[in-house]
């Protein structure tokens, strides 16, 4: 029987694998950020111990209980490739993870979009007169009017804005990308509300954040994703649109849902949503066409 190397506690087996990976940096912090929470679950056990299947599973339904479907697949694929490699380093003598089952990641949407009145409430919400509104108010914006991800307000720096053919874009720091290779062109709604946001901040670098705090505690800082939803959901709670299915990313949902009740074929609608997979697009067309035309409706009785 194959034994662990001396000196190699699973926390020194998770930096080698980690150490070994040949991905963008955004799927390393995916994979650290799964093994490091299964580490934390297994806290009290000695480091050295071998992981049994019989841990894997109570550890699968730990998850279940307390991650959402899409993190709980995204967590077991990442022990299910560790212990692959711990097995061909010859640090394990079986994968714990090869014979428990994944789990069926949800075919549609988790989250809810937000109606068009919906949208104007949230918008009229913000005190656009303070320096903090003029902030919210842009914000809102690039992710209601032009679809952006959190992670992309967060991300997005004040030389991003360009002007391209008489247009203004946007350069954007996508999810699991490594450099800023897509871009959205920006509703004219959406500059005016980058122009009075840029205005009333004051004079900013082009390598400055685009988004910044205003607060003493984090005044010119960068914001984090946590302060970004935090803002957002802020005025779905003061519009009483808050809900378990509403959340800040329902705002870049309601962008494609729009896009689609507009007219948009669905290529249009994956290029400007800048999902990588049609598949994902394919989704929301499934749900407009469901509810626009439901088979139900048709059944006489």
């Amino acid at each position: 029987m194959i034994q662990m190397r001396q000196a190699q506690n699973l926390s020194e087996l998770i930096e080698s694998f980690i150490n070994s990976l040949d991905v963008n940096p955004a799927s390393t912090r995916t994979y650290r950020e799964g093994l490091k929470n299964f580490l934390h679950w297994r806290n009290g056990k000695p480091p050295e111990a071998l992981v049994t299947q019989g841990e894997i599973k109570l550890y699968k339904e730990w998850l279940r209980q307390n991650r959402a479907a899409n993190t709980v697949a995204t967590y077991l694929v990442a022990l299910r490739r560790f212990f692959q490699y711990c097995v061909a380093e010859g640090f394990y003598p079986e994968n714990p993870v090869e014979n428990v089952k994944g789990i069926r990641r949800p075919r549609g949407h988790l989250r809810q979009d937000i109606s068009r009145e919906g949208l104007r409430a949230l918008f009229n919400a913000v005190d656009r007169a303070t320096l903090m509104g003029k902030r919210d108010f842009a914000i809102m914006n690039l992710m209601a009017r032009n679809g952006l991800r959190v992670i992309e307000i967060v991300r997005a720096n004040v030389g991003d804005i360009e002007n391209r053919r008489g247009r203004q874009i946007l350069r954007i720091w996508g999810k699991g990308r490594d450099e800023r290779d897509e871009f959205v062109v920006l509703a004219e709604p959406t500059v005016q509300a980058l122009e009075d946001w840029l205005a009333a901040r004051g004079p900013a670098k082009p390598s400055d954040p685009l988004f910044i705090g205003v607060r003493a505690r984090n005044k010119g800082g960068r914001l984090t994703t946590r302060q970004v939803n935090r803002i957002i959901n802020r005025y779905l709670i003061k519009t009483g649109l808050k809900t378990e299915k509403i959340s800040p990313h329902s705002l870049r949902h309601s962008f494609v849902t729009l896009a689609i009740q507009s007219g948009a074929s669905i290529i249009e609608a994956q290029i400007a949503a800048r999902h990588k997979s049609i598949e994902t697009t394919r989704v929301y067309f499934h749900e407009h066409d469901r509810l626009e035309s439901p088979t139900e409706d048709k059944i006489l009785i």
